[in-house]
């Protein structure tokens, strides 16, 4: 469950080392000071995450129909309520309000979900007279008060703050396979339907809008946004001078379009701001910070090295800067689709060339700092992705919104006072504001990202970036020059540099010369026994002390998580093995042959019932049988699993993470580890209904869903069906199963794309009309390493030639030492992982030293705390203990590299190796 930056944000405010969730958090006493000043001690009050629910006595609760919302911005929060408390008592509403005023700057935010974004008071009308008196109260009682437009509904005649939409009053939900919930209402009939949540006005298909009459699919588009609801209508704005050509991007804060100037001809970006967002730590208002942006711009703009500003101006009610077109793409894209260490194209030429062009863009970036300082300004805020980069090489620095003058008043003026992880030192942080020596601290990691993408793990372990920094230069051999000059400005106790000098040592980086041959890195491993001892014991204390970790930070206090873990643990359930307890359970067990009882005892305090938790294997009940019966409880395992059958979600989806593969395997595991024939029946079961759901064309065979592109990979794709129906075939010996697994595996081979050099990747998902060219990856959960988890098996089982060559043909794209993040799921010890496969299955030495390289990086990313050693989890921005994306997941190939050996079945990522047959080939060529 791959989760938006935005949505991450929320849970990195509550704690300074781990993922917390918002529920914990103390709030203030400003909103509930002005609740017990006014409400009878009769009324129930009661809090729900961010909000405190109250209902009058005697009153029953109404499930769904017209309710109300109240806007208001942090500032006016406190004043908002004290004013319509007294009519909602007098009224015996039943209502919910924000816990206080930090909470209501959140959801203000520009990162806040755009749906729910502006929401402080919700107001649950009994009928259409009660939600017709109570708005109208509402409205004069706000006359004169401001706030955000929300953008799921609409203004209640006579308001700018009071705003109505039909919706569900109670929380009915019905959970997804990857366990989070989705709120339902229900139609007449009573049928379910998905309560929808759009960031703009949306009528269920029964209703009609109280005010104008009109019904679904006949509402007119709202001006919330300037062209959101009809991006290529071609709308013009400020009285016809821009043309709107495309949506580029929303957010909370408004959109980004791409028009046309009509008084030039020429191309511009417009740039939108929505009042009453609030933006930064003050909350300064989105439609003021684009007027002083607008200003920096314009003061910058004789430089050539910022995005020229065309005109700022006000329509409707929201402000537009409109800018130059830059064509091209931001620099923190360029630094990996042109970096030879990710696209794998280690050659002196290519290094040459790939630095060289580099060093001039660096230069542009020295001149417009030092362009910024002459005046005055500080940028505060440069980050790789606000650096444009044209198609001749030239920059243009672009969101400026933390800009300001040195000696600017507090207030708008000095900017939003935002920062990007890992750009910023740690006096800006604790100032809240940035200086010039951040400019050079963020510089340094821009740096740094373009040789490799890890300056943000600085976020969480200063040490961090200099330790893969110290790594990679020596793999490529990076000239000393060029890592003295990251480490001088990556570091924040350093003196200013002179802009003159700087500039003379970036021009003086001996890029010509410094490659004559390959770099280590691009050379084949090569490990004596003296370099893997000496691993081994690196790797035996790394260990130790994640297990330690684990131990010393489970909180057994808590219901919502036991370690500290992804974002996802408290959008699902604790228990799973993705980002829950038996994940990390399930680990610590492999590494020390056992699990302390109070750990888990408190996992079985836990529900694994149909409503807590879904059927499948990484986020259900499935993985958490399979982690019971691995540490030793077999007879919990066994009722775990034979409660999870008949889940309402056990056939909705066909993969391996989320849905009926997953669980046909844990089937398989608890039939092998039980004995009961029962689970080999309903794994089956699985099989029979995987065949008549799936869709047959050209000998192949995939599951499509309406609903969204068909996956591609291990994780929801047709790679870990096949996986499944193979291990079914090793235990039931039916030809027809092997078939189906062939026809699928090779559906999803089929979908390989070809990169520079020939080395093939995979899309995440199968190309569209809509969209035909789709980003690659190479990853366990999505792209070539999940593919050919399930390829190495195929062979061994069949001895196909044909797929011996895929097998060469898709190695190359994992043999990679680093990428972004060092997790299982999706980053460098899934890799790690694949190639100690290929090693067991193909016994070449050559891939085991390849896996050790591999190890190296993700050393390079161990956290040692007080309480042992952490990796970091997503995003590399908080600790995680999790299987997917932290520690339990790096821990599996760690431990693993001490035990792989060829003919091996040492792949501890809930595989059914032991199905397979000892001598390869079993069932013949193709």
């Amino acid at each position: 469950m791959q989760l938006e930056w935005e949505i991450i944000q929320t849970y990195m405010t509550h704690h300074p080392r781990w993922f917390e969730d918002f529920e914990r958090r103390v709030p203030s006493g400003e909103h509930l000071c002005e609740y017990r000043a006014v409400m009878p001690a009769q009324w129930r009050l009661w809090r729900r995450g961010y909000w405190l629910l109250t209902a009058p006595p005697q009153v029953p609760a109404v499930a769904q129909g017209w309710k109300l919302h109240v806007s208001a911005t942090s500032r006016t929060s406190a004043a908002t309520l004290r004013a319509v408390l007294p009519l909602l008592r007098d009224a015996a509403v039943h209502f919910k309000f924000l816990i206080d005023p930090a909470a209501m700057l959140e959801s203000n935010g520009k990162s806040f979900p755009r749906g729910s974004s502006g929401k402080f008071i919700t107001v649950y009308p009994a009928d259409e007279r009660e939600f017709r008196a109570v708005g109208d109260a509402l409205t004069a009682a706000l006359s004169g008060f401001d706030g955000p437009h929300i953008l799921s509904d609409r203004r209640y005649p006579g308001s700018r703050v009071v705003h109505y939409r039909y919706g569900g009053f109670v929380s009915i939900s019905r959970m997804r396979p990857s366990g989070s919930k989705e709120l339902l209402i229900r139609t007449p009939d009573g049928e379910p339907v998905v309560d929808i949540r759009h960031p703009y006005f949306h009528l269920p298909y029964w209703v009609t809008d109280p005010f104008t009459g009109e019904a679904a699919g006949e509402a007119a588009p709202v001006r919330a946004t300037a062209a959101e609801q009809a991006p290529d209508t071609g709308i013009t704005l400020a009285d016809g001078r821009f043309t709107v050509v495309s949506a580029m991007k929303f957010s909370n804060r408004g959109g980004i379009y791409h028009g046309v100037d009509n008084e030039t001809g020429a191309d511009v970006v417009i740039r939108e701001a929505r009042p009453g967002v609030q933006i930064g730590p003050e909350g300064t208002d989105a439609a003021e910070l684009l007027r002083h942006e607008y200003e920096m711009l314009t003061e910058l703009a004789d430089t050539g090295l910022f995005v020229r500003p065309v005109a700022f101006f006000t329509d409707w009610e929201h402000s537009f800067v409109a800018e130059e077109f830059v064509e091209g793409t931001h620099l923190g894209h360029l630094g990996i689709i042109e970096n030879p260490v990710y696209n794998l194209d280690l050659t002196a030429e290519r290094l040459t060339d790939y630095y060289e062009r580099f060093r001039a863009l660096w230069l542009q970036v020295a001149d417009a700092i030092a362009a910024c300082h002459e005046r005055g300004i500080v940028l505060g805020d440069l980050s790789l992705t606000n650096i444009m980069v044209t198609a001749d090489d030239r920059i243009r620095v672009i969101d400026l919104e933390s800009a300001f003058h040195e000696d600017a008043p507090p207030g708008v003026a000095r900017g939003a006072r935002l920062y990007t992880p890992g750009m910023v030192t740690r006096r800006a942080r604790v100032a809240g504001q940035g200086d010039r020596g951040t400019d050079y601290y963020a510089f340094g990691g821009l740096i740094l990202g373009c040789v490799m993408l890890c300056h943000q793990t600085d976020f969480i372990d200063r040490t961090m970036p200099r330790r893969l920094l110290a790594e990679v230069a020596a793999d490529l051999a990076l000239p000393a020059d060029l890592v003295r000059l990251i480490g001088d400005l990556y570091d924040e106790d350093a003196a200013l540099p002179d802009p003159g000098e700087l500039r003379r040592r970036i021009e003086a980086l001996p890029f010509a010369d410094a490659w004559r041959q390959p770099p280590p890195l691009g050379l084949p491993p090569a490990t004596d026994g003296t370099a893997r001892a000496e691993l081994h014991k690196r790797v035996e204390a790394t260990l130790s002390g994640v297990a330690d970790f684990w131990r010393n930070t489970a909180d057994l206090d808590r219901q919502d998580r036991l370690f500290p873990a992804d974002v996802a643990v408290f959008r699902t359930n604790p228990l799973s093995l993705a980002h829950g307890a038996y994940g990390t359970l399930y680990a610590l067990h492999r590494l020390r042959g056992t699990v302390p009882d109070e750990l888990h005892a408190w996992a079985l305090r836990q529900s694994t019932a149909h409503d807590a938790m879904p059927a499948g294997l990484y986020f259900g009940a499935a993985g958490v049988a399979w982690a019971q019966s691995a540490i030793g409880c077999p007879d919990i395992a066994v009722r775990t699993l034979l409660d999870a059958h008949g889940h309402p979600q056990l056939l909705t989806e066909p993969g391996v993470l989320t849905g009926t593969a997953g669980y046909g395997m844990a089937c398989l595991r608890l039939w092998r580890d039980s004995g009961l024939e029962e689970f080999l029946d309903r794994a089956r079961a699985v099989g029979d209904h995987l065949a008549g759901a799936a869709h047959r064309d050209n000998g192949l065979a995939s599951w499509p869903d309406a609903s969204r592109a068909t996956p591609v990979g291990y994780a929801e794709g047709a790679a870990g069906v096949a996986m499944f129906l193979l291990a079914l075939h090793c235990a039931t010996g039916d030809p027809d199963t092997l078939q189906l697994g062939r026809a699928a595996l090779d559906f999803d081979l089929a979908q390989a794309v070809a990169a520079s050099g020939g080395r093939l990747s995979f899309p995440a998902s199968v190309a569209t009309d809509d969209k035909p060219t789709m980003v690659v990856r190479h990853y366990w959960d999505h792209g070539t390493a999940g593919i050919l988890t399930t390829l190495l098996r195929y062979h061994h089982v069949t001895g196909d030639p044909w797929l011996r060559e895929r097998i060469t043909e898709l190695l190359p794209d994992v043999r990679r030492k680093y990428t972004v993040f060092p997790q299982l799921f999706h980053g460098t010890s899934g890799l790690g992982n694949v190639l100690l496969d290929a090693y067991e299955f193909l016994g070449d030495a050559e891939l085991l030293a390849e896996a050790e390289r591999v190890a190296e990086a993700v050393l390079c990313t161990a956290i040692e705390r007080p309480e042992g050693i952490v990796f970091p989890g997503e995003q590399t921005v908080r600790e995680s203990c999790d299987l997917a994306s932290g520690s339990a997941g790096v821990a599996l190939f760690l431990d693993r590299l001490r035990r792989a050996r060829p003919g091996g079945r040492s792949n501890a990522n809930f595989l059914l190796d032991d199905l397979l047959p000892a001598d390869p080939g079993r069932a013949g060529a193709r």
